[in-house]
């Protein structure tokens, strides 16, 4: 969070919320994979309720961790709790990708039944994103710490706002950035999706098993230091 710092967001909070979020969303994740898969397959309108679904998970997750960062942080067995459900969670649709990878037939988002409502798949994906809780409680408790958000109703409902234009945004620039690219290049993307699936959520499962592990060893380094 050290940009944060470099730039003078004080008092500014819908382009703090607003650049926080968009940050956050331009990483390819499986969201905005799925989002690029319900642009090419169902459309704009599609791909735009699969976001407002998104955004409507998120927008409670805002409300909430903005009022119980501080408890939410000090919870150290809930936050264990997440990252053990995150990295279950990504290990097991890995697996089931690579399970299917030597299959005649890709995986495609109409095999889903919960496709059809991509508001709904949405609500359900973002839903089951359970790292978004330690992710945004620790952004509130550093933007109220630093004082780069004022801690008024206000204040906070102008940064939430900001937030999820911010998501919206983001996920609709890398969507339409991946279908250029795709379509420029003539590449069939349901050919590929249980290889980029497979991938994508094995490196995810690694990314938070090596953030639990460098966790872990800080704690008991501090933990040590602390005896001696």
């Amino acid at each position: 969070m050290k940009w944060i710092a470099t730039y003078r967001l004080n008092n500014k909070p819908f382009l703090l919320g607003f650049i926080i979020s968009l940050i956050g969303s331009l990483p390819l994740g499986y969201l905005n994979v799925i989002g690029l898969e319900i642009l090419m397959e169902q459309g704009k309108l599609a791909n735009i309720s699969f976001i407002i679904g998104i955004i409507i998970v998120e927008f409670f997750v805002l409300r909430i961790t903005s009022y119980g960062a501080k408890w939410l942080v000090k919870q150290k067995k809930l936050l264990i709790f997440i990252d053990v459900f995150t990295i279950l969670f990504f290990a097991s649709i890995a697996l089931y990708f690579i399970s299917n990878i030597s299959n005649d037939e890709s995986f495609s988002l109409s095999q889903l039944q919960f496709a059809k409502y991509p508001l709904i798949l949405g609500v359900l994906l973002c839903g089951l994103n359970a790292i978004q809780w330690p992710y945004w409680s620790g952004i509130y408790m550093y933007v109220f710490r630093t004082n780069k958000l004022k801690t008024t109703k206000k204040a906070n409902y102008i940064f939430i706002i900001g937030a999820l234009i911010g998501t919206g945004v983001g996920m609709l620039f890398i969507a339409y950035i991946g279908q250029y690219i795709l379509a420029e290049n003539n590449i069939e993307m349901t050919h590929y999706l249980n290889s980029v699936f497979a991938v994508l959520f094995f490196i995810l499962a690694a990314i938070q098993i090596a953030k639990l592990f460098i966790h872990q060893n800080k704690k008991v380094k501090e933990a040590n230091t602390t005896r001696l």
